[in-house]
């Protein structure tokens, strides 16, 4: 195994000036020296302030301030006391409370010391202030006070951000760094409120992750499910993020939530709000070996056994009624399938608005007389969307919660109607997701936080701001995308368009190292982008009753688009690896949790499943070179395995923390699943006596694919043996302007030569050039295709330039925009499978079917191209597979070439994806009247398309993953 040795300490930087500006990752700034005058001396060298907060203020108040306590310790050295009498304190204090519960804070608040206005009567908000002489004795008091307790809380957790320690400080070993002393400057900060009212998370599909480390690590005495020593940690972890809100775990297997009598205490004394999943109606868990078969009574049918199942529900009611719920209304089958009961829609639709009444009336019985003022949500996932579309009545004063469709793309919004209703409308949003085929994605975490934003952004502006839950699996290794989402949830507008990947650059600069964090960011940017272009977990696919899938990436066209998919990741292994190896061994643990790991993993699932196709590809072929690619694919499954063990038990300062909680193929359905599997392979290393053979890249035979003056690229030409025993060979070209790189060599499986134009010293005009490779065993001649015309000059042209038989263009590229109605296209970064995608922003406005319609309102996009070749060509535009934003919208576009009509593309309700490759194509034929310059235009017809790449064909359409690469193009900038 890679040795992951130490580097150099950090040396302690010694004094840390609190900027207490609003941000979740701003985290301060070194300075010299003590503030100026009216700061509050948090830690001053040599000392600390006390900690106060009231004996009767809310257990989450004690919670955080104890938390503060020992935040401030991992920093400075130096403990403060926690007091709770003010008679006692220190001439140092930090005062914690909350508005309406704590004396010392309403007297101040009375004395007109403490401004409050903007908190007071606010969700979860609070003030920051250095008040002089705030109680008798002290002298100098740092004041966190709280519009309630989930607000006195944040501000607590916020100050403790500040200092330098990181909401990941327990769950990622992410340590502070160490300071000398602490100041905070006198101005007064308010936080809050939060733009989305309930914030929070599913710890979902928990068999392989977090139950088994639970069970069997952190808390074994707690059994087979997670009880209040695992919660006490979650709950903490979402304060710290400043959420609210959790889907407890609930598959199958697991002990449930309310199993544990003290999880319920505890989330109130967190002042978490609970809710549950989809499937689990009024806080019950009802999957299979869960509370309905232990205490429920026949059939989950409402149907016909409505007595017994109310009964169930108001049990749970008695319970748990005096605590903060969310309650979620409806009902589904148990094993999250389709309700049973009803024979036709109508039926299904009269029976679940019979379930709503019922459980409104114990809601009524056992919460509040008012149930219009008990929280409660409705979730139309899956088919229940079916039925809300097809006229159901839910109450107005219930929460719609939108589900994706499992893989980050919204199913539909709420419209102009339900966005007037009085419960307000969330959105259930998947970081994760499982199923029984091999379309989960259970393993790391590729979601780019590019579409998370893209996603959300549309979902604030359609109304949707009153609960946010995101499905996070067993929390790590999802750490980035789960605070990313939180992040949103109380500031949608701080993050936009363009500038997203300031996210990740402030993220590791707060928690792994500021001079590494640029470079951090750049990583994690590509890693997502190859994870979005084919997440590790979806490289081997299976349908029933037929053989693995597992051959995605073209070996012939583009330069070898599989090897090229192969050295992006080996690279950023690469880098990754360097980064950690350079970082401060206090640092490696959480390095290697948050980046390292899930690089270096989806880089090695990729090895394992490109070489196994590279293998059988090779096999097939008769190359010797086959059981290399064999060997590697091996190698790459034996090193996750290898990584994997490092990361549950072997990393240095924590080293068993995470036993069982990751896993190298997860998944309980193991062969079933079969994503992890190995695919076939071949040890064929040749047969019989050496003997030389070739394939150029393009796959025609004794052709190799064309080269252009325009891309000025490069191609290969592969050589093998057949049999055993060294190859002798060299390579020569019939004219001197053809260069071949090497151009001899020796080799036993096989060797990749490459060739390029000397295009200072090549002719002008279609040319056709010969390679001759002469090698042990044979001879072979190529033809080479050179397109070298008179005009138009590369310098000269504008726009797209026609190679190799097509246009291709990033989206994002275009050559002018035109905005309308206050609206226009714009790219947004790092989304998008090879270079970053565009939509129109905002997201809201009205679909345009009819051509005068759109060309008066519609933004429009514009791509300049000059083609050689005229006729009938194909357009193919590729865009991300985004669900209409409401019934009745598409996601359609329109495309015109020079003065034509719009055309619309994209029929009603919309276009087939695949979601698994994140594309939906839209095709069409377009009418080249003459070869020289033309343009493109694209106008929106829909709002929420986001198009991602463009390619018209004037030969033969290739059949690539992600199409050729894009055209040369004059380097303008957009209008």
């Amino acid at each position: 195994m890679r040795d992951f040795a130490p580097a150099a300490g950090r040396a302690a930087l010694a004094v840390l000036h609190l900027a207490l500006a609003s941000g979740p990752a701003a985290a301060g700034s070194a300075i010299a020296g003590e503030p100026g005058n009216g700061g509050f001396p948090l830690a001053p060298t040599g000392g600390v302030a006390d900690v106060f907060v009231g004996a009767d203020d809310w257990k989450v108040a004690h919670i955080a301030a104890s938390n503060l306590v020992q935040d401030i310790e991992r920093v400075t050295g130096r403990r403060p006391a926690l007091r709770h009498d003010t008679a006692s304190l220190a001439s140092n204090a930090v005062l914690i409370g909350t508005l309406g519960r704590s004396r010392a804070i309403d007297d101040l608040v009375a004395s007109g010391r403490l401004d409050v206005t903007g908190i007071a009567g606010q969700w979860e908000s609070c003030v920051m202030a250095a008040v002089p002489h705030p109680l008798p004795g002290v002298a100098q008091g740092l004041v966190i006070a709280g519009s309630d307790r989930r607000g006195t809380a944040y501000g607590v957790f916020e100050l403790s951000r500040r200092i330098g320690v990181s909401p990941w400080s327990w769950w990622a070993d992410v340590p502070p760094a160490r300071r000398t002393a602490l100041h905070v400057p006198p101005e007064r900060v308010r936080i809050g409120p939060p733009a989305v009212k309930y914030r929070g998370i599913f710890i979902n599909d928990e068999m392989w992750g977090i139950r088994p480390w639970a069970a069997e690590t952190f808390a074994p005495d707690e059994g087979q499910g997670l009880g209040p020593k695992t919660y006490a940690r979650i709950f903490e972890l979402l304060l710290r993020l400043r959420a609210n809100h959790l889907w407890p775990a609930m598959h199958r297997g697991t002990i449930p939530f309310n199993g544990y009598p003290g999880n319920r205490v505890v989330a109130d004394d967190h002042a978490i709000v609970m809710g549950s999943s989809h499937i689990e109606p009024l806080l019950r868990n009802n999957i299979a070996g869960a509370e309905w078969d232990r205490e429920g009574g026949g059939e989950w049918n409402y149907e016909t056994n409505a007595e017994a199942i109310r009964a169930y529900w108001a049990r749970r009611l008695e319970t748990n009624g005096k605590f903060e719920n969310v309650y979620t209304l409806g009902m589904r089958g148990k094993d999250d399938e389709p309700m049973k009961g009803g024979a036709t829609v109508r039926e299904k639709i009269a029976l679940m608005e019979r379930i709503f009444a019922d459980q409104r009336a114990l809601l009524a019985r056992h919460v509040n007389p008012d149930p219009a003022k008990v929280p409660q949500v409705f979730i139309p996932y899956t088919e229940v969307l079916g039925l809300y579309d097809a006229g159901m009545k839910v109450p107005d004063d219930a929460i719609l919660c939108w589900p994706d469709d499992n893989f980050g793309y919204i199913r539909r919004l709420p419209t102009a109607a339900e966005q007037a209703r009085s419960g307000g409308s969330g959105v259930y949003y998947h970081l994760q997701w499982l199923n029984g085929a091999t379309t989960a994605y259970t393993w790391l975490n590729t979601t780019p936080p590019s579409l998370i934003w893209e996603e959300m952004n549309k979902a604030w502006e359609y109304g949707a701001r009153t609960l946010w839950v995101l499905n996070v699996g067993d929390i790590k290794p999802g750490e980035i995308g789960m605070e990313f989402f939180l992040d949103m949830a109380w500031n949608p507008r701080r993050w936009r368009h363009d500038n997203i990947r300031d996210f990740l650059v402030e993220w590791a600069a707060r928690d792994l190292d500021a001079g590494a964090a640029p470079e951090i960011a750049a990583i994690l940017d590509e890693h997502f982008r190859l994870g979005y272009t084919r997440r590790p977990e979806h490289l081997v696919q299976y349908r029933a009753e037929q053989p693995l899938r597992y051959s995605w990436f073209s070996h012939d066209l583009h330069n070898d688009e599989a090897q090229q998919r192969l050295d992006r990741y080996a690279d950023l292994a690469r880098r990754a690896q360097a980064v950690h190896d350079q970082l401060p061994r206090e640092r490696k643990d959480a390095f290697f949790q948050l980046v390292l790991y899930p690089v270096q993993c989806a880089a090695l699932m990729n090895e394992k499943v490109i070489c196994a196709d590279r293998n059988a590809r090779c096999a097939a072929q008769g190359r010797a070179g086959a059981a290399g690619y064999a060997a590697r694919a091996r190698a790459a499954e034996a090193r996750i395995v290898e990584l994997t063990t490092h990361y549950n038990t072997g990393l240095h300062t924590v080293s068993n923390r995470w036993k069982r909680m990751m896993s190298p193929a997860p998944g309980p359905w193991g062969a079933q699943a079969r994503q992890f599997e190995m695919p076939p392979l071949s040890d064929f290393a040749g047969d019989g006596d050496a003997a030389l053979e070739v394939r150029a890249e393009g796959g025609r035979g004794d052709v190799v694919a064309d080269l252009s003056v325009y891309t000025q690229g490069r191609r290969f030409i592969d050589l093998f043996n057949r049999g055993q025993g060294p190859i002798e060979w060299v390579a020569r070209a019939s004219a001197p302007w053809v260069k071949i790189d090497p151009a001899e060599g020796r080799f036993e499986g096989e060797q990749r030569l490459w060739v390029g134009i000397d295009w200072t010293a090549a002719p002008k005009g279609n040319l056709e050039a010969l390679i001759e490779i002469q090698g042990t065993g044979g001879k072979r001649q190529l033809i080479v295709p050179v397109f070298n015309p008179e005009a138009p000059a590369r310098d000269a042209v504008s726009g797209f330039v026609e190679s190799h038989g097509c246009v291709s263009m990033e989206a994002e590229h275009f050559s002018r925009r035109t905005g309308r109605d206050g609206a226009a296209w714009e790219a947004v970064r790092g989304l998008g499978r090879s270079g970053d995608a565009v939509t129109v922003l905002p997201p809201t406005g009205d679909s345009r079917g009819e051509p005068a319609d759109i060309l008066a309102h519609s933004p429009s996009l514009e791509y300049d191209v000059h083609l050689f070749n005229g006729g009938s060509c194909e357009l193919r535009i590729d865009a991300l597979p985004t669900q209409p934003v409401a019934p009745g919208r598409g996601v359609r576009l329109a495309v015109g070439l020079d003065g034509g009509p719009p055309q619309v593309l994209g029929d009603l309700p919309r276009p087939a994806g695949d979601v698994l490759a994140n594309l939906r194509r839209y095709s069409t034929r377009l009418a080249i009247d003459k070869p020289g310059p033309h343009t493109l235009r694209v106008w929106m017809v829909d709002p929420g398309v986001v198009l991602d790449k463009i390619v018209l064909f004037t030969g033969a359409p290739d059949d690539s993953y992600l199409g050729p690469p894009e055209s040369y193009r004059a380097r303008r900038d957009p209008k």
